[in-house]
């Protein structure tokens, strides 16, 4: 059972995720290059830009296992 619960962006939590983002990046680059590859890179990269540009206390829902 997961439980969502809302945790303000901080500098810290921001790189963290940054962190997190960079690494998954990172991973695929280690795959073979396909449209599948690339698609999710894309993608990662948006969400970086999108983390980058909220503002600080800004709320970001995240999961409890």
């Amino acid at each position: 059972m997961t439980k969502t619960f809302y945790k303000p962006l901080t500098p810290a939590f921001r790189k963290d995720i940054d962190y997190a983002i960079k690494n998954q990046i990172r991973e695929l680059k280690t795959c073979e290059s396909n449209a599948f590859v690339n698609a999710q890179i894309i993608g990662l990269e948006a969400q970086r830009d999108l983390i980058r540009a909220l503002p600080d206390g800004y709320p970001i829902p995240c999961t409890k296992r």
